[in-house]
């Protein structure tokens, strides 16, 4: 008999049409990490489920199998689908992606995960998108093994008044123009409240992933510039991703 879990916390992360009335869905659950599964007749006009398997829904569900594609079943609604938009949805989407290039399937990952909720239940509050958004990358990189370890490529303290460069593997090394010491002590304590914090913080983060991530661009970060560049010319943008 194929192996079954039952009542797993879990979130879409991506979604796709599969034969005629059934999705090939990409999940991210407590303790099972990513899981990839098929959802059967869950395109039928009459099926339950059929708005439930969506980004941002908590769910709880089961599913069977062996093989590395899984079985979904007894999938049900497990708290308010939030309401977001703009640049928070884009926010989530980038997160997903994220998830679906980097985790491993079936390794768990229960604290990637709680990241992941509060993600989502912060990004409803405009003034903690960005702070979320990084928060949620340095938990992600430190579950893949690359944590952002703020002290100098020996293990010394950083220097509120000396600049440095970052390196993926070996971390952070002095030099005459980088990031400026004090802004990541500043990152070190998460104190987001200055304007240049937060865009040192999305530098760094982009270092750090961007070796993980190799040379294929992320579709979410190329749809949220193309809305970017859409808006009126008064309108000044300021990208997360």
């Amino acid at each position: 008999m194929a192996a079954s879990v039952h009542c797993q916390p879990a979130y879409v992360l991506h979604s796709r049409p599969y034969k005629e009335t059934s999705a090939l869905v990409s999940l991210l659950t407590l303790d099972y990490g990513r899981i990839d599964g098929v959802a059967r007749g869950v395109r039928q006009k009459k099926s339950r489920n059929r708005a439930l398997l969506q980004p941002l829904q908590p769910l709880q569900l089961s599913w069977r199998g062996d093989a590395s594609l899984k079985t979904l079943f007894d999938i049900e609604p497990c708290g308010q689908l939030p309401l977001l938009g703009g640049r928070a949805l884009s926010c989530v989407l980038y997160a997903n992606e994220l998830l679906n290039r980097l985790l491993l399937p079936q390794e768990a990952v229960p604290e990637l995960f709680r990241e992941y909720a509060l993600l989502i239940a912060q990004l409803q509050q405009p003034d903690q998108l960005e702070p979320s958004l990084r928060c949620f990358e340095w938990q992600l990189l430190e579950t893949l093994g690359y944590p952002l370890i703020f002290a100098d490529h020996k293990g010394g303290a950083l220097q509120p008044d000396q600049n440095y460069s970052y390196h993926w593997q070996s971390g952070f090394h002095p030099v005459q123009n980088g990031f400026k010491g004090d802004q990541l002590l500043a990152l070190q304590e998460q104190n987001w409240s200055e304007p240049e914090v937060l865009k040192a913080a999305k530098k760094l983060s982009r270092i750090a992933l961007q070796p993980l991530l190799g040379d294929k661009p992320l579709l979410s970060r190329q749809l949220f510039q193309a809305g970017s560049a859409n808006k009126a010319d008064s309108v000044e943008s300021k990208p997360n991703l």
